[in-house]
């Protein structure tokens, strides 16, 4: 993410002088190179959620360069755990595959040449199955490191860290390689991790980093019938293809189709090389895949599902007053203790969650739907590849920006290289702003962007995530929750500034 310039400014022309000049920053835009394949351009950023981080896209052609006579002072990341090694039930998958070829008696050629000498890639499934991947690790340290640099106004050295994960294994191992790399050296001594367990108490409902854990009407659409129709659409091509270049008694299922663009980015991210599977397929079968993925999320836990897509929308509206607040909220620890929410706010969290979280933002709000998955839509926004991937982010700038007509824009009381000021000496009244971040590209909400870079008024905002905290309605109701302790009352994300909850742990970095 490419930032604007840097220097305190004391002249208009120095004024210009420095817009010209782009800040350069030296962490690179993606974690890992993604190479094309011997059939495609790009193989490992059409998969979807199987696909390693990568930037996303600027779909909707607005730079993701700090707006002029803007600064940033608070931002909130939400982060899907790492790069990782499959759960048990895909391996399976894998290794029933595996047996499947090595009964055969069959010869292959083409991009299917390499079938005879194909195995799954883990070399220890009881010590690797759904733990992060070392690509994983690599993706959570480097982001560490990315906002570090990328932020540097809004950490001074030495002052203590806490992010926040959903006490998930891989989920926790990301937030821990995320602190390292942000404090380096450091971290074990600064950092602290606070691990959220969503069923650790009935007080936890919608109060932690998995509300639809304890709500026991929530079902996960799976791309619903929309998904079925589409597989079997542009799976039986793939299928009669790739049957074409087998001789013998191997006869693959359309299943086993579906699962192979899923090794070509698994297995590309945990041997650290390109997956021959990458070189099975082509650009157009790559993107049909993608458009499976995308059903599988929008009418899975996202806009295309009803109570799915509302459940995030606690925490939302909870984060959301968090950054009314501004930077310099204080917490308290369980000994009573305060301490300041740091001005980067990071969250750790499943792919579930962050297509929840990202259903309720409203950035596809007034987009284009999915269809009925009998044709992949023209020009459609909701691409799961773009923000749902490996360490895939749903962030949130808090933007302080000059208001029109006044030429000022007042300093935070810390500086930072991408502040800007204007050089008239005049009063300044600044405005609060906030834009939304999906993998480093912007995506506004359509009803609210007139702000800077096509942000939003932080006040209107607020007041359209209340609105929509309103339309869902009496959640736990409508999840059925029966349970004698749960809470009466909605808090969202109480474990940002209230770390003595009894669902709550620590771990160091």
């Amino acid at each position: 993410m490419k930032l604007i310039p840097s220097n305190t400014l004391a002249s208009t022309s120095f004024l210009l002088t420095s817009f010209a000049q782009a800040t350069i920053f030296l962490a690179p835009e993606d974690d890992i190179l993604l190479p094309r394949s011997s059939s495609a351009t790009n193989p490992l950023t059409s998969l979807g959620a199987n696909s390693p981080y990568f930037t996303g896209p600027n779909v909707n052609g607005i730079s993701n360069h700090v707006p002029e006579n803007c600064y940033v002072d608070q931002v909130a990341y939400n982060v899907r755990h790492g790069s990782r090694y499959p759960d048990s039930g895909a391996y399976v998958q894998w290794t029933s595959l595996y047996a499947e070829i090595q009964a055969a008696n069959f010869t292959s050629t083409g991009s299917l040449a390499f079938l005879k000498s194909w195995k799954p890639v883990l070399t220890n499934p009881t010590l690797q199955i759904a733990q992060e991947s070392p690509t994983g690790f690599k993706e959570a340290y480097d982001l560490g490191y990315q906002l570090r640099t990328r932020y540097p106004n809004l950490y001074s050295y030495g002052e203590p860290f806490i992010s926040w994960a959903n006490l998930y294994p891989r989920v926790v191992q990301t937030a821990q390689n995320f602190v390292r790399g942000f404090l380096g050296s450091s971290a074990s001594n600064l950092g602290m991790v606070v691990t959220i367990n969503s069923t650790g108490s009935e007080s936890a409902l919608f109060d932690s980093l998995s509300p639809s854990d304890l709500c026991p009407s929530f079902v996960d659409g799976n791309g619903g019938a929309e998904q079925v129709t589409w597989n079997s659409i542009y799976l039986p091509p793939i299928h009669a293809r790739l049957q074409s270049l087998i001789k013998g008694n191997l006869n693959f299922s359309t299943t086993d189709v579906s699962i192979m663009p899923y090794l070509c980015g698994f297995e590309s991210q945990i041997t650290g090389t390109l997956s021959p599977w990458c070189g099975v397929f082509t650009d157009e079968e790559l993107k049909q895949y993608e458009y499976a993925q995308d059903l599988r999320y929008y009418y899975g836990t996202g806009p295309g599902k009803d109570l799915p897509s509302k459940m995030m929308l606690p925490y939302l509206d909870s984060l959301v007053g968090l950054l009314e607040q501004g930077p310099g909220t204080n917490g308290t620890f369980l000994n009573g203790s305060s301490y300041t929410l740091p001005s980067i706010l990071t969250a750790f969290m499943n792919d579930g969650q962050i297509t929840e979280l990202g259903a309720a933002t409203g950035v596809w709000d007034d987009t284009k739907s999915l269809g009925d998955g009998k044709k992949i839509p023209h020009d459609y926004k909701y691409i799961s590849s773009h923000f749902v991937t490996m360490r895939g982010t749903v962030a949130f700038e808090r933007l302080n920006c000059a208001i029109p007509g006044n030429s000022t824009l007042t300093k935070s009381t810390r500086s930072a290289p991408h502040f800007y000021e204007s050089a008239s000496s005049s009063a300044s009244t600044n405005a609060t702003y906030i834009r939304i971040l999906l993998n480093d590209a912007v995506y506004p909400v359509h009803s609210c962007r007139s702000g800077p870079g096509s942000s939003c008024l932080l006040s209107d905002y607020s007041k359209l995530i209340k609105r929509k905290v309103d339309a869902a309605g009496d959640l736990p109701t409508r999840c059925n929750v029966t349970a004698s302790g749960a809470p009466t009352t909605i808090k969202g994300a109480s474990f940002f500034t209230d770390l003595s909850l009894p669902w709550l742990g620590t771990v160091i970095p």
